[in-house]
């Protein structure tokens, strides 16, 4: 049910921002948009747009910025930005021993920011849900790095 108000939700709002003016990459003419699809797993837009000056055709993704639109609310109950970074080094430092770790933090944190953005409650939250989406993804991934994340994020 969440998921089909959030689809619905996520149409009205593309209908709406596709007549956004974008200039052309090539030229700096005014585009249109041929094509729009939704990516709900990953919170994105996809859309193919065409310059009405020079005719070229180029895609573009759109997405929203954490940072900007979610905040974290500690345990003191103080709220503070949501930092992308500080959740990357958490990730990062507890997988630093792995060959590909960079890359691996990369993607699980984009993996539990995706998890985040649908269990949002106004923008809002908690740092103990945040900790439990880690554990969660790190559990699937690599039991040995969610072991390591827990012993520096346990209560």
């Amino acid at each position: 049910m969440f998921l089909c108000m959030f689809a619905l939700k996520l149409a009205i709002l593309l209908a709406l921002c596709q007549y956004i003016d974008m200039v052309c990459i090539y030229c700096g003419g005014n585009t249109r948009v041929t094509n729009s699809r939704p990516q709900v797993r990953s919170n994105q837009v996809w859309r193919r747009r065409q310059c009405n000056k020079c005719g070229a055709l180029f895609s573009t993704t759109e997405k929203n910025d954490p940072g900007e639109t979610l905040v974290v609310k500690v345990d003191d109950g103080n709220q503070e930005s949501f930092l992308i970074e500080k959740l990357f080094l958490s990730i990062y430092e507890s997988m630093k021993y792995r060959k590909n770790a960079v890359a691996d933090a990369k993607y699980l944190t984009q993996t539990v920011i995706n998890k985040l953005s649908h269990s949002t409650n106004n923008g809002v939250i908690d740092s103990k849900l945040i900790t439990k989406a880690v554990l969660v993804s790190l559990n699937r991934f690599d039991k040995i790095a969610a072991s390591h994340y827990l012993a520096f994020h346990s209560n």
